[in-house]
Formats: structure tokens, sequence, C-alpha cells
């Protein structure tokens, strides 16, 4: 038996229950949202105890028919992830299950079943959507130790202290942190121990790779969130695309990323479906980034600017920029919804007190324009810019960051009341972008009603003291025509 011992740092590592590890079979990699074999703390840390207990490591991904805004668009997306896992886990020699349930086979207590022949369990401590509740659910049933690692962000979310009220603090937590871990990276190439790779008959039919198109033909997925071909899933592309991006696109990112009508070759990343069903790591991408210009190294980094959106990383201005967004903004809503996750259910629970008062303050004021959840979801309002950006998440899966502002203020402007807007909001959105359901998802729209922002004058109607945007000012400021153009193309 190999005595190999877990180097993933203990503050990503948490207990969801008390039970013993026991004797069993195999460990047991339950792989929820870091869908990856690769740069993956959950996955090393299986990896570790599979080589100490000297057992071999199962991994098993599962893909329910019932979660919610479960649509064709999302089951291509996670089972072309699962097609690059297989061929992955084969050349790794390693142990890998995945199942897709259908009417006939909903997996009902499969998991429970895997759990109870294993030593134990070791999942992705991801603080969103049905995941923590699920991890929670199996964690209270079996008789096995059950751990959750986090592989969500470059900092350990346990680092990060208590909720901030803005993005500014948390960048200087950050900054302070970031020398402190960097060494302490998932691996890029798992260590894989002999006695890992035991090879193990499942216990039920696996999913085949090679029948993808055949599982979404024959599944009864909800086809108005159609497929985005253009943006295909798997760590395969995740990786393509993140290539593209450093060589062709983080050139002038600082000066264009807010350009929408440049999105088709522009300068968005386009990460952010690989990241947040997690085919691609933050860490590789932070990487891949910092060394596009050369081996980049933490002596680089300059500690006069800890804290400034600017010239911390290096004196590359489009390195900044891009890093300040995947790592700061991106941790802002990772590291509020760890901590105050079931505060999303009402408007009442999650925004800060003084854009509750203000809104409520205004609750009753008259609306020059209402418009139904299904009026919204046809994009079919009188504003063509909004109308666009609509049309852009229907066909495309994702609004450009600087307009899906203005899409969420105005469902706010345009609906009977906040929690009226905020449910249609959530709805447009998880059912349609590739990268809703996530942290981020939330923490954008939470902060079109206020969160992580500030009062405003003058006082509005319907928005009283929270931050007003209008189409006419938007559009001022970038190509419309051009963006209208390209709406037109892609529906």
């Amino acid at each position: 038996m190999s005595t190999a011992k877990s180097n993933t740092p203990a503050e990503r590592v948490r207990a969801l229950n008390d039970k013993p590890r026991r004797n069993g079979e195999y460990v047991l990699y339950w792989m929820q949202m870091y869908r990856r074999l690769d740069h993956n703390h959950a996955l090393d840390h299986a990896l570790a105890c599979a080589a100490e207990l000297g057992r071999p490591l199962v991994l098993y991904e599962g893909l329910r028919l019932d979660y919610p805004w479960a649509s064709e668009r999302f089951h291509r997306f996670i089972l072309e992830g699962m097609r690059d896992n297989a061929s992955a886990a084969a050349k790794l020699g390693l142990t890998y299950w995945p199942f897709v349930a259908t009417s006939d086979e909903p997996g009902r207590g499969l998991l429970r079943r895997l759990a109870a022949k294993a030593c134990l369990v070791v999942t992705d401590d991801y603080p969103a959507f049905i995941v923590p509740r699920q991890s929670q659910r199996l964690a209270d049933t079996v008789e096995v130790a059950v751990v959750a690692v986090d592989s969500n962000s470059m900092i350990p979310l346990a680092q990060l202290g208590e909720p901030v009220s803005a993005a500014v603090h948390l960048r200087h937590r950050i900054h302070r942190l970031v020398p402190s871990i960097w060494g302490k990276q998932a691996a890029a190439k798992p260590h894989v121990d002999a006695a890992a790779r035991g090879e193990i008959e499942p216990p039920f039919e696996t999913w085949k790779p090679e029948r993808l198109q055949g599982t979404l033909d024959e599944l009864p997925l909800d086809r108005s969130a159609r497929s985005v071909l253009a943006t295909p899933g798997g760590t395969v592309a995740g990786r393509k695309r993140l290539r593209k991006f450093v060589r062709e696109q983080l050139v002038q990112y600082a000066e264009l990323r807010n350009e929408p009508a440049s999105l088709k070759e522009g300068h968005a990343s386009g990460l952010s479906p690989y990241l947040h069903f997690g085919h691609i790591a933050v860490e590789e991408v932070v990487t891949a980034v910092l060394n596009s210009r050369g081996p980049w190294s933490v002596a680089e980094i300059d500690p006069s600017c800890r804290g400034k959106r600017e010239g911390y990383f290096g004196n590359d201005a489009d390195v900044n920029s891009f890093l300040d967004e995947v790592i700061t903004w991106r941790d802002v809503g990772f590291h509020w919804m760890s901590r105050r996750g079931s505060d999303i259910e009402s408007l009442e629970r999650a925004l800060p007190e003084w854009a509750l008062k203000t809104l409520t303050k205004h609750a009753t004021d008259r609306r020059e324009h209402l418009y139904t959840l299904e009026q919204f979801e046809a994009a079919d309002t009188h504003d063509e810019l909004w109308n666009a950006a609509q049309r852009e998440l229907v066909a495309a899966g994702r609004i450009h960051n600087y307009l899906r502002m203005l899409w969420g203020k105005k469902v706010i402007e345009w609906s009977a009341s906040p929690e009226e807007a905020y449910r249609t909001l959530e709805h447009l959105n998880n059912k349609y972008a590739l990268d809703g359901r996530d942290p981020n998802s939330y923490t954008g729209i939470l902060w079109c009603f206020g969160l992580f922002d500030r009062p405003w004058a003058p006082e509005r109607p319907v928005f009283g003291r929270v931050r007003f945007m209008s189409s006419e000012n938007t559009a001022r400021k970038f190509d419309l025509a051009g963006y209208l153009r390209y709406v037109r193309d892609l529906v």
C-alpha cells in the first residue's frame, strides 16, 4: 500500500459528515461541477486518498434528467464534456463511470449504492445551484465519510473571510493571498498511483460517448433552449477557446472588451461556459494569461498596487484587466454565494438594507411599460436594443456583459414589482445562458438591484436610489448598428 498523502491545501477540504473511512472496494470521486481530469483539486485529493488506502479510484459523473431548467442546450454541452472525460480517463488508466438518466432509468438511489461500497466519497464543493443540497443529502444518508473539495478559484474560498459589500474590499484580500497560494495549484497532469488504476466493472450500464446524438434525440428534453453548436462543450473545446483568446484577443482587451458589436471576432474571452461547467479550470486560464507575454513569476507582483485594478500582476494593462475580471469579479460571486447562498431565495434576504428600502419605497410607482414573462422571453418589447440582447441570449446562450447589465435593469423597469423582475431574470438567464445557474449569474442579477453597488442620485421612479441605465445612453457607447446586424445574422 502506498503511503502517499494529499497535497491539496487543507483550506480546500471540508468534511460533510462525521462518518469514518471504511475498508471499501474503491475511493469514489463524484464529479458534479469540476467536470475535468486535470487542474482539479478534488481529483488530486481523491487520487491521493486512493494511493494512501491502496484502492482504485472510481470517477462517477452523472447527468440527471430532472435538474432545474434541464434542456437540450445544457445536456449537449455536458455530454460533450463527458465524451472528453471518457477519453482522458482511458489515457490515465482510471475507471470512469458516466451515467445519463432516462425516463426508464432515472438513477434513483444509484449514488447511495455506489457510496455503500466506497472507502470514502470525494465530491466538488461548488457553492450554487443544486450542488450544495444534493451533496449534503448524500452525506446525511450514507455510512461513509463524504468530503467536499474546493476547486472553484485561485484562492480557497475559506481563506477569503466574511462577505464584502464591494469588489474593492475583496480585491485587496485576494492580492494579499496570491503570493502564498502560488505554487499550490492543482496538478496540470494528475499523478495516478498504480493502485488507483485498478479496473472495476460498473454495477449499471454506463453511457457510451458514441451515442451522444442518439441520447439527445431520445431524451424528453426542453427543445425551446436549443443546442448552441457554435459553442461546443468539453475540455478540448474549452482549451481551444483559451488558446485563441490568448493568441488573438488578449491584445487590447483592456480597451475593447466592452464592445458588444465585436463579439464574433472581438475581445470577450468566451470562456465563462467552460468555467461554469468545470471543463476548464480558472487556474489554467490565469496561468496561460500570465505566461502570454513570456514566463511569469510571482516576483513580478507589485506590492504597491495591492488592491488596485491595474499594475498588481505586472505592467501589462490587458493582462491586469482580464485577471481582475476572472479572479476578482468572479470570486466576488463565488465568495458571496459560499457564505450566503440560501439568501438568493428572495430580494429581502439578498439585498443590502439601503437597496431594499429604496426599491420598496418605489415598488408601487407607475411603470410606463409592463411586460409578461412570455413577452420578455419572446423579445417582444418596444426597445430594439433590449430585444436584440434577449435574442442573442436565446440564440447564442450569452449576452455580452456590457449589455447584460442594461438587459437586467430594463426588466426591473418594466415589471410590476422588484420580486417579479427578479424571478423573470432568474428564469431567462438560467434557461438560456450557457454560463447560467452560476454564483456569478445570481450576483450579476442582484447587482442590477443594488448588490455590491452604492446609492445613486437623483432618486428616480421605480429604481429609487438604485443605479439607473438607459438604452439611449448605452447605445451611444458602441456601434449599435453593428451589434444589431450581428444579432440578425446570429438569429
